[in-house]
């Protein structure tokens, strides 16, 4: 496990992240999905390791050592993690896990002097446009419904019955499985934040995006449409979609590799293809 750590926020909370790596290699900021934490498994910190890069992992509010607190939108992120990325001093590449994309993209629009370049693993798409949205089945539309407009207690409650599920879907994996059972214990209070989050406006639209961003992703994600994402990356000015040619909704061994081969380049040209 990285080591763990907390410091003050821009709103004034402790927001919690955990580093891996060389403390003096280049700066990566990675952001976890709907259910992650700041613990990373042990194919992300060897590729730390081999790679010679900092990757520090940090957790949104009601994650791990963040503490509970209410966001307007998506584009709070970028006032609340301020303090890291001062902290984290050279421009840095930020990664998005899953739902971990919308804060990519938030970074990448609203501190481009801050950010090199985004880069999307199995990335949750723009889905409070139409067309995205349209892309999705109807029992996905059904639940953003409950997600937008729910009582956030209820949500939590939701996704606190659905919990075995989960526990059974990350079998193995005992970082997840942690953040699984911290998640269960403050009621799913931060996924049901970050649920509602994503589907109102999220403070600023993919074309406002002024860091070029790289998205892998999967035809065959079982939870996130390949045609959605496709529709957002065409949003993006610098946009770049790369097929993960193995399926499902976790990044493969080969897209990881292909990741961190690019973050450690340091004659790498964010615009060019990895």
């Amino acid at each position: 496990m990285g080591e763990r750590r907390t410091l003050t926020g821009g709103h004034g909370l402790p927001l919690g992240y955990a580093e891996y790596g060389r403390a003096d290699g280049p700066p990566v900021l990675l952001q976890h999905g709907l259910f992650g934490s700041a613990e990373l498994g042990e194919g992300w910190a060897d590729r730390a390791d081999r790679t010679g890069i900092r990757l520090v992992a940090v957790e949104r509010p009601g994650y791990g050592g963040s503490a509970p607190a209410q966001m307007r939108s998506v584009a709070d992120w970028a006032r609340i993690v301020d303090p890291l990325l001062e902290l984290l001093g050279a421009p840095v590449d930020v990664v998005g896990i899953s739902a971990g994309a919308p804060y990519t993209y938030a970074l990448a629009a609203l501190r481009p002097e801050r950010v090199r370049a985004g880069w999307l693993l199995s990335g949750l798409p723009y889905v409070y446009d139409d067309a995205v949205r349209g892309h999705y089945p109807d029992a996905s539309l059904r639940a953003w419904e409950f997600f937008g407009t729910g009582d956030p207690e209820q949500v939590g409650s939701y996704f606190a019955g659905e919990h075995d599920r989960f526990v059974a879907a990350f079998a193995g994996h005992l970082p997840m499985q942690r953040a699984l059972a911290a998640n269960l214990a403050t009621g799913y209070a931060g996924p049901a934040r970050e649920a509602r989050l994503q589907v109102r406006r999220w403070g600023f639209t993919p074309a406002d995006v002024l860091r070029p961003i790289t998205a892998w992703h999967s035809r065959g994600d079982d939870q996130v449409p390949f045609d959605a994402v496709e529709d957002t990356i065409a949003l993006v000015p610098g946009g770049r979609l790369l097929e993960q040619v193995e399926p499902g909704h976790l990044p493969s061994a080969g897209t990881l590799d292909a990741l961190f081969d690019a973050l450690a380049d340091p004659d790498r040209d964010p615009v060019a293809t990895p």
